[in-house]
Parts: structure tokens; C-alpha cells; sequence
């Protein structure tokens, strides 16, 4: 018996086991269903070395999953938060992958950051997942070598709030060959007062996971950590490079399309080689070798990562050279800032005449009027006005409504629009539209028996002001869509007999201190200007120089150099800054002198940006003097003249640094705070200034550029002003004193005891009778002011309205019930209840427990009322404020009790249920009128008579504008705003 004991407990016992074992195992196994699977981290191709793509098969849909998040650290033992990919828990993911893109920066110090190190939710202690980079210096030190860091800062706290920090003075010489007298000069900021944003660095190692969240907010196993290392790649060749000679010009003209990743491109250079097949082509550029010697480099630049000009032109001597030239295949070479370089494929010359040019771009700058200051507007072309759609307003296709739109700045008006419509192949108009109020839409009764699917012309014509060329006209091709069944205008766009629609007007700007010209937006035919925004200086981004913090008695710094961040730490002296602080550069422009032609450093510290300018001085003359003793030791004066134009740039810098009034009064302040003031003042004043350029192109090497704004021989730059008042607002500002004008009239009147008389509204009127009929009947009564907050104009009315009910029921010692749907509003009706029971004498009928919150949902509100209405049989309910769906389920529930129903709101989509379910509603302005009505304040009935009035006067103003436009008199409505 005894054995048998045992031998059962031993079979339990392992049964248990057998049972435990498999309950983890599924465990296991639900887990791991849930993991996001064949995660991958691969090197984003053709970029500069600073991008990963990340790869995961997602989840299916089932899972229920409502984001992935994706983590990264610089070891496996520690991973931070990096980005949440959000996903349809419906739909899930359509793809059969998911990417996500680490090639841009990302947060590595911000304020949102948590003060320290914390682990990530619902994570044990030995995973690696944290959340965001803790906004610790000392703990982000270790990492920052890793990373490219940038940070951005409020103007005001660089300017102001950086201290000031000096590196000890080294022991080695410098590349000059001497050792420098003090250690470099940085601006130091605490981590909350920037935010620091990291890029990849080429070849260092990045960890990866990425982790599902399902729609319970419950974390998932992470994906299998995996590494990845990003690296330079060559650019992607240029798609298309497009020749033209010029023959009557003798000019050899190329441009070209930019690859979509053309962030890491430096210059170009276009290659001149003999006719060849594409074959050979191709099999030639994989032989760097081979290729040095069977090119000709033509024309070379810089790309600025592709925001400098993608055209260039090439003059041509000789009419043997155009023919040479004209027989030549070409290439442009891409290279990138790693020395990586690609070709594009062969370019085979067009010949042209330059009258196939499009016609030259005469634009003008100004100023957009009636802004803040930080709008430019360029303006290359009359206004532009062309159909967009039609729409058949009947089945035969006899009556066409047709949408236009007009494209102009707002400095020039159109008085009237001329549409000719023409048949195909006529050229007398069937049809003549004058629109002199441009409201984007005409009417167009086609000919009896036309054939609407042979479509037609039209041509605009307009005039205005500035005045517009009488022989500017744009024309276009309207054809029947059979897909679409309607007739809708082609591509085509002709201005003056010219199809422009394949021309594009390219914006560039150039800024005073910039050599070059930077793309702004590539602009098609159909617009005539561009608004360019030039918005005042806010940010500063500064390149992070290093780190400095206090670790127990040593300073600690970390420095960039030409090995990455090199660490030095010491003793903690007298006057060292012990906070932690992010090392930014101190230097900073201060302005650019036009006559020398130089830009004008500073820095932000007194003594550092005196001393910096002395020692700019003494070094220019250095360089000078040494430029002159080798331009007189140089025996050939040819090979002497080489150097005047260095000598000249060493001498324009040495008389600015010398001689600018700018530099030397901001060296003559001696406080921080008055020295960055002024210095702010000079510096964001000259970067606002741009001149434009506006370039005209077919996109394949036809274009023709823009004379730059000059006065006299000097280019000119301009900025943006801003204005104190905005001149369309000028009839608004009228009718607000006009408004006001009539508030102080009649509240004058009204205090003087005057009877205005209002109109008698019915649902008002009869709230004594229905607060008489409660009393009467000995029941309570409900009042409800809806689902609104005190942000609604119709929630203030009702609280107006309710002080008056309130001391009516104190007055008859009837019950009055206000159950509250917002926390914010049961204090204040609490308030407006308890006055109202004082004022009339009866502060023992008070209780403050008839008002009271429900709750701020409006279902559960709307349930919650409807109970209380049924338990206490109310005899008079109201229903004033904003209300939605829940209002013919309240006032239903309140109809079949027997209640008698006032309501009141402004929601349009409501008041129909109350019209049906109520004995009273008041609508919309009644609503608000109600206060006014039933205590007759001063203050409230003029308000109440004014806004009449001021309706009548909108009125008279309609009817008037409705008959002068009638008679094509459209002063008065251009006149009023828009808005």
C-alpha cells in the first residue's frame, strides 16, 4: 500500500512536470508567433554613408497590431527608442515587407528626453530595450564618438545664455609649426536649452531591433538584434544629360536631371568623347583607366548637393569647332564628397537656331504687400488665366459650365476677362464671354446641332492693371474625354501662338555673401509668380564641437578632432565649470562687406571677438607681405601676374577686417549682452537680403536665362519689409468702429431708460408659464445645457439663461435639476444657482446636490438623463446649448413623461428633432438672444439692437453690391475682403 502511495505521487508528480513543461512551451510559442520575423539591416545604396534601410516581414493582421517600434543602440546591450511606425489594426499591412529608412537625424538630446537612463515598459531586467537617450551628458559620452551630431538652438539662448569655455593651452604646435598662446574658445549650453540631433557616421556599428505592439498596448518579443554598418557608395549616374548647339550663337549648351539621392553629390564634370555605340559606351566607363585617356573634360562646377544650376553653357570660337563639337557624344560625371563618381549615358548633340529659345524671362522683386515682412514675391509674366474643367450642365451637351482658373499676384488686378470660344478649324468665335466678376466659373451655350465631340477653342484676352499688352493672349484646345465623358482641356498651352506648357520658369536666389545661385522651386507655364518666404532668423544649427562635464573631482572633456572625439580629463581648478555642457563653436558671421567682397567673422564673447580680429589682422599681413616677396623674387612677369589675384583677395580681406564699421563697433561694446545685441541686429539684417534669377527651360538643354536685378553695374538685393496694417482689411476695420458706434448708441439709450423694443419670441415667453406649471404640479424640473464646453457661444447663453430659470424656481420653491456633461461647467452652475436663490431671498432652498456632474460621455449621459427625467417625472424640461446625436433621444424620453419641452441651439442638424419632439425651440440667434430678453440689462439689449442694426446695414450692403454688379459696376464688391 505504502509503495503504491509513492509510485502515485511519483506519477503526479511528473504529470505536473510533463504539464508545466508544455504550458511553457506554448507560452514560448504564442511568444514567438508574435515576433516580428527575417529582420534585416542593409546599407542604403548610392548615398554618402550615413543611411541604413531596415526590412521586416510584418505581422499578419490577425495579431491585432498597431505599431512596430523600431530601436537602436551602438551595442547589443542597449538599444534605445528610435521611431514608431503606426499601422491600420483593421487592415493591417498590404505588403509583403516593411522598410523603414535610419538616413536622416534623429532626436539624440531633447527636453522630451527622460532625465535618466530608464528601461522601456513591460521590459524585465535583462532586456536591452530603453526608451528614448537619457538627457545625460556624462552617460551620452560614451556614445556621442558614434554619432554626427548637430545641434539646433534658439537664437536668443545661443546669443545669450552660452557660457563661455576654454580648452587648457596645448603643449604641441599647431600646423603653422607654433604653439597657439590659449586654448580654443567654445560656447557651452546645457542640455535642456537645445535640442542635439545625430546622423550615422560611415563605418561604425549600429544594433536594431524592432518590436510589435498590439492593440492592448502589450509589447511583443523584440526581433533577433541584428547589426549593421553604413558605408559610402558612388551617386547614381545623372538619367539623362541633353546637348544643344546653338549654331547662328556658336554655343554649346548642357543640362541635365539630378539622380532621387543627390544629397552627397559635390561636382560635376561633362566629357567630350568620340562618337561611339552605347555598347561600347558602357563597357568603356567600367575601365576608369581605359576612359582617362578617350576623354576631353569640357565643362566642370559644383553641385551643392544639388542645389546649384543643373545647366551650363559652353561659347564656341569657330565654325569648324561647331562642327566638331556637333559630331562628339557626351557624359556628365557625378562625383561625391568620398571621391565615388558615375556617368551618364551618352548624349548625342541637337543642332538649333536660337530663335527655337524660349523667350527671355523679364521678371521683376518686390515685396508681398500686406505681410509680416518674410515674403518676397517674383513676378515673371502677366497674369495667367486658363480652364480647368468643363461640366455638362444638361444630357445633349448644349450648356457647359467651365471652371477657370486665374493665376496673378496680388498686386495685379484683372477688371475683366475675355473668353472666344471657336469651332474646330473656323476661326470666327461662335461664342463671346465677358467676365467682369471673377467668381472661376462661366457659362457656355454651345451652337444648335454642334457636334460637342469634335471640341473646340478658346482664347483669353484680358485687361487690368498693371496695364496687361493688348496682344497678350493665351489659347487652349478643349477635347472631348470619351473615358472620362466630358470635355476636358489638353496639355497644350498657348501664349501668343507659343505652346509654353513644356516650359518651365526655374527660380534660383543668391544670397550677399553666396558666390552662387540656389535653386528655389522649378515652376510650370500655368503659374505666373512665386512667393518666396524668407522668414526672420529663429534657429541657430551648430556642428557639436565636443562635451564638458564634472565627474567627481576631475573635468572631463571631449573635443572633436581628427581622430573623433578625443577625451581629456584633469584636475578640477578654481573657476571651472562644473555642468555639464554641449560644446558649440563660438565664431559666428557678423556681416559681409560689399566693397571688399568678404565675409566678417566675430565671436559671441567680448575679449575672444577682439582678440580674433587682431589676430585675423596680423595673420593677413603676414600673408601679404609673403605674396609680395614671392611676386618679386619670380623673375617672368607673366608668372608674377598669377599671383596679383590672391594678392588682391588678401588685401580686400586685410581692408575689411581693417576698416568695416560694423566689426569695429561691435568690438568697441564692452557688454556681453549690449555687444550680442547689436551684432543680432546687423547680421540677421544682411541675411535677409536675395536677388533672384529666373531661367526659362524646355528641361532638354533649351533655356535661356534671366538678367540678374541690377542698379546701375551692382547687382541688387532685396528683403522683405513687413507692414504695420494690412490694406485689405481697411473696410473691416470701418465696420468694427461702425459696430462699435452702434454698441455705445443704444447701451446709452438703454441706460437712459429707453424702450427698444425686441421682437416677442414665443419659446421665451412661455418659460414662466412652464416654471408656473411645475410649480403647480408640485414636480421637479430638468435643465440641460447639452454636450458643450465653455468654449461654445451656445453653452455661455445657456449659462445666462439658466441664472434667470434658477430664480424663478427659488422664487416658486420648485425643484430644479441640472445634471452638468462638463466638470469645468458644475462649478460655475453650481454658482449661477446658489446666486440666483440668494438674490431672491432664500438661501435655505439652496442644495447644491440638484446640480451636479454625470459624465462626459455622451451616450452614458444621455442614458443617465433620460433616467433621471422618468424616476422624478419632471413637469417642465429645457434643453438649451449645444447639442448632437443624444437630442431626440433626451427630448423623446422627456415627451413621453409628459413634460412640457423648451430647447434651444445653434447646431443646424439638431434643431429639426427639436421642432418635432418640443412644445418651444429657439433658433440659433434666438438662443442667444434670450439672456437679453428676459432681463433687459442695459449692457446686453444695445449689444442685442446694434447687432441688428449691423445687419440691416450687411443687408442694404448685398442688396446694393447685387445691383451694381448687375450693371457691371463691381467696385463695391472687390472693395470688401474676401474673408
Amino acid at each position: 500500500m505504502r509503495l503504491d502511495r509513492r509510485r502515485l505521487i511519483l506519477l503526479l508528480l511528473l504529470a505536473f512536470t510533463v504539464l508545466v513543461t508544455v504550458i511553457i512551451a506554448q507560452k514560448q510559442e504564442d511568444k514567438d508567433q508574435y515576433m516580428v520575423k527575417d529582420f534585416q539591416v542593409d546599407d542604403v545604396l548610392a548615398d554618402d554613408g550615413s543611411g541604413l534601410v531596415l526590412s521586416w516581414k510584418p505581422l499578419d493582421r490577425s495579431k491585432r497590431i498597431i505599431e512596430y517600434r523600431v530601436y537602436r543602440g551602438v551595442s547589443p546591450d542597449q538599444l534605445f527608442f528610435l521611431d514608431a511606425i503606426p499601422v491600420n489594426v483593421k487592415i493591417g499591412v498590404a505588403s509583403d515587407r516593411m522598410y523603414y529608412y535610419d538616413n536622416s537625424g534623429s532626436e539624440f538630446i531633447d527636453i522630451a528626453s527622460p532625465r535618466h537612463l530608464k528601461k522601456e515598459k513591460q521590459q524585465d531586467a535583462k532586456s536591452p530595450l530603453y526608451r528614448k537617450m537619457p538627457r545625460d551628458i556624462p552617460f551620452l559620452a560614451g556614445m556621442a564618438d558614434k554619432f554626427s551630431l548637430l545641434s539646433l538652438v534658439d537664437k536668443g539662448k545661443y546669443y545669450y545664455s552660452s557660457k563661455q569655455f576654454t580648452t587648457d593651452k596645448p603643449t604641441t604646435p599647431g600646423p603653422d609649426g607654433k604653439i597657439p598662446e590659449s586654448g580654443d574658445t567654445y560656447a557651452g549650453l546645457k542640455d535642456y536649452q537645445q535640442s542635439v540631433i545625430c546622423f550615422l557616421k560611415p563605418g561604425e556599428k549600429y544594433y536594431y531591433t524592432v518590436v510589435a505592439v498590439n492593440e492592448r498596448s502589450k509589447f511583443q518579443k523584440p526581433a533577433a538584434i541584428t547589426v549593421g554598418t553604413p558605408i559610402p557608395n558612388p551617386p547614381d549616374p545623372s538619367p539623362a544629360l541633353y546637348t544643344v548647339v546653338l549654331e547662328d550663337k556658336r554655343t554649346l549648351q548642357f543640362e541635365w536631371d539630378y539622380p532621387l539621392y543627390k544629397d552627397d553629390i559635390a561636382q560635376y564634370r561633362i566629357h567630350q568623347l568620340p562618337a561611339m555605340s552605347d555598347t561600347m559606351w558602357m563597357q568603356l566607363k567600367q575601365n576608369p583607366e581605359a576612359l582617362q585617356g578617350k576623354t576631353n573634360v569640357v565643362a566642370q562646377g559644383g553641385v551643392g548637393s544639388g542645389s546649384l544650376k543643373n545647366y551650363t553653357t559652353i561659347p564656341l570660337t569657330t565654325e569648324e569647332a561647331v562642327a566638331k563639337f556637333a559630331e562628339a557624344r557626351y557624359s556628365i560625371e557625378l562625383m561625391d564628397y568620398d571621391g565615388f563618381s558615375s556617368y551618364s549615358p551618352l548624349s548625342v548633340p541637337r543642332l538649333k537656331q536660337s530663335s527655337a529659345l524660349p523667350p527671355i524671362a523679364n521678371f521683376k522683386v518686390e515685396d508681398k504687400p500686406n505681410d509680416k515682412g518674410d515674403r518676397l514675391t517674383v513676378t515673371w509674366d502677366a497674369p495667367i488665366c486658363f480652364v480647368v474643367k468643363t461640366t455638362a450642365l444638361d444630357s445633349k451637351f448644349s450648356r457647359l459650365r467651365l471652371n477657370y482658373q486665374l493665376n496673378k499676384t496680388e498686386v495685379q488686378k484683372v477688371k475683366n476677362i475675355y473668353f472666344e470660344f471657336f469651332k474646330t478649324g473656323e476661326s470666327k468665335p461662335f461664342a463671346k464671354i465677358k467676365e467682369f466678376y471673377q467668381d472661376d466659373k462661366i457659362v457656355l451655350k454651345l451652337p444648335k446641332g454642334y457636334d460637342y465631340k469634335q471640341g473646340f477653342r478658346v482664347k483669353i484676352t484680358m485687361e487690368g492693371k498693371p496695364e496687361i499688352p493688348k496682344d497678350y493672349m493665351l489659347e487652349q484646345d478643349l477635347m472631348f474625354d470619351p473615358p472620362m465623358m466630358a470635355i476636358m482641356p489638353t496639355k497644350a498651352l498657348y501664349r501668343n501662338g507659343l505652346d509654353v506648357s513644356r516650359i518651365s520658369n526655374v527660380v534660383y536666389k543668391k544670397t550677399i555673401s553666396s558666390p552662387n545661385l540656389t535653386l528655389v522651386k522649378r515652376n510650370t507655364s500655368f503659374d505666373n509668380s512665386l512667393d518666396v518666404t524668407i522668414p526672420y532668423p529663429s534657429l541657430m544649427q551648430k556642428p557639436v564641437q565636443g562635451l564638458s562635464f564634472a565627474k567627481d573631482d576631475s573635468l572631463i572633456t571631449l573635443i572633436n578632432g581628427s581622430q573623433g572625439m578625443e577625451r581629456k580629463a584633469r584636475k578640477l581648478q578654481s573657476g571651472d565649470i562644473k555642468t555639464p555642457l554641449v560644446l558649440l563653436s563660438a565664431d559666428l558671421d557678423l556681416v559681409f562687406d560689399k566693397k571688399n567682397e568678404t565675409r566678417i567673422d566675430t565671436s559671441l564673447f567680448p575679449s575672444v571677438g577682439v582678440k580674433l580680429a587682431k589676430d585675423k589682422v596680423e595673420e593677413l599681413k603676414t600673408t601679404l607681405a609673403d605674396l609680395n616677396a614671392q611676386k618679386a623674387a619670380l623673375p617672368d612677369p607673366a608668372m608674377a601676374a598669377q599671383l596679383d589675384s590672391q594678392i588682391d583677395k588678401v588685401s580686400k580681406q586685410l581692408a575689411a577686417y581693417s576698416e568695416n564699421n560694423n566689426l569695429t563697433h561691435a568690438n568697441a561694446i564692452k557688454g556681453k549682452r549690449s555687444r550680442m545685441r547689436y551684432i543680432a541686429g546687423v547680421r540677421e539684417d544682411y541675411s535677409r537680403y536675395n536677388t533672384y534669377q529666373v531661367v526659362k527651360t524646355d528641361g532638354k538643354g533649351m533655356f535661356v536665362e534671366g538678367e540678374l536685378p541690377k542698379d546701375g553695374e551692382e547687382i541688387r538685393y532685396l528683403k522683405p519689409v513687413s507692414q504695420w496694417f494690412d490694406a485689405n482689411k481697411y473696410v473691416t476695420l470701418f465696420a468694427t468702429f461702425l459696430f462699435a458706434t452702434m454698441v455705445m448708441v443704444f447701451v446709452n439709450l438703454a441706460k437712459r431708460g429707453k424702450d427698444l423694443y425686441i421682437r416677442p419670441i414665443a419659446g421665451i415667453q412661455e418659460i414662466d408659464n412652464a416654471i408656473g406649471r411645475a410649480t403647480e404640479m408640485g414636480r421637479p424640473m430638468l435643465y440641460c445645457m447639452g454636450i458643450g464646453s465653455m468654449t461654445d457661444v451656445a453653452t455661455i447663453a445657456s449659462l445666462g439663461i439658466l441664472g434667470l430659470v434658477a430664480k424663478r424656481a427659488a422664487e416658486y420653491d420648485t425643484k430644479l435639476i441640472v445634471p452638468c456633461y462638463d466638470y469645468i461647467l458644475l462649478p460655475i452652475a453650481q454658482e449661477i444657482v446658489r446666486e440666483a436663490h440668494y438674490s431672491v431671498g432664500r438661501p435655505d432652498t439652496y442644495d447644491k446636490n440638484t446640480v451636479f456632474y454625470l459624465t462626459n460621455s455622451q451616450f452614458a449621459y444621455v442614458a443617465g438623463v433620460n433616467g433621471i427625467m422618468i424616476r422624478e417625472r419632471m413637469a417642465t424640461n429645457f434643453f438649451l446649448g449645444y447639442f448632437a446625436a443624444e437630442a431626440l433621444l433626451m427630448t423623446e424620453t422627456g415627451n413621453s413623461v409628459g413634460a412640457v419641452q423648451i430647447a434651444g441651439t445653434d447646431a443646424v442638424t439638431q434643431v429639426p428633432f427639436f421642432i418635432t419632439t418640443c412644445d418651444y425651440t429657439l433658433i440659433g440667434e434666438e438662443l442667444y438672444a434670450a439672456s437679453a430678453y428676459l432681463n433687459r440689462e442695459p449692457m446686453l439689449l444695445g449689444t442685442l439692437k446694434a447687432q441688428d442694426y449691423f445687419k440691416f446695414f450687411i443687408l442694404t450692403i448685398m442688396i446694393l453690391g447685387a445691383v451694381l454688379s448687375t450693371f457691371q459696376f463691381t467696385g463695391l464688391n472687390e472693395l470688401l475682403p474676401l474673408k
